[in-house]
């Protein structure tokens, strides 16, 4: 079968059919632009192939179970988080930091990612924070509760509350400015 003439969408579906040449042409067909786009964002090219790598088996896992409509899409958004992810645990360089800090002070994550996109990446982070931590964040941002509710509520002082939401909000804005720098890096 020739697949080169078929659309992303219709490799789609042979592969869900059975045909693992529908996953290869995919791969063939998009491997490229997300290796370089992965390495430029990581500047690592190690890095990169393990975003790559990672990128792949996620549609490969997913393609059977979900409604992929724009499979260009859902890879690029699976490359940036993968790249998220590695930004996070750690394998970051003084470049990148001095460049999270010129991001986070001159430009705003919105205008780079769309807000579906950066709730969803927001609540996964809240979902990281320690469980107090994350416990009085939610009573504070979500229920609106003042911080005196918050202490009654949890038995705890009003300073720990405070503490707490401070200790929060630093975690999501370091979260926020790495998600900046994939953004920013995307754009170029």
């Amino acid at each position: 079968m020739d697949y080169s003439t078929c659309s992303d969408g219709e490799l789609l579906l042979i592969f869900k059919s059975g045909d693992v040449g529908g996953f290869n042409a995919l791969f063939n067909r998009h491997w490229q632009p997300l290796f370089c786009l992965s390495k430029k964002i990581l500047e690592n090219e190690d890095l990169a192939k393990d975003v790559l790598q990672e990128t792949f088996v996620s549609l490969y896992e997913s393609a059977r179970v979900k409604e992929i409509t724009h499979v260009r899409s859902y890879l690029f958004q699976i490359a940036r988080y993968q790249c998220f992810m590695q930004l996070r645990s750690g394998r970051i360089s003084k470049k990148h930091i001095d460049r999270l800090q010129l991001i986070s002070s001159t430009n705003s994550v919105e205008e780079y990612m769309d807000v579906r996109e950066l709730e969803d990446l927001l609540r996964h982070e809240i979902e990281l924070l320690p469980d107090k931590c994350r416990e009085v964040f939610y009573l504070s941002r979500y229920q609106m509760l003042s911080n005196k509710k918050i202490a009654e509520q949890l038995h705890i002082s009003q300073k720990t509350v405070e503490h707490q939401i401070t200790k929060a909000l630093k975690m999501l804005r370091m979260s926020l400015d790495k998600m900046a720098l994939i953004a920013l890096l995307i754009t170029f």
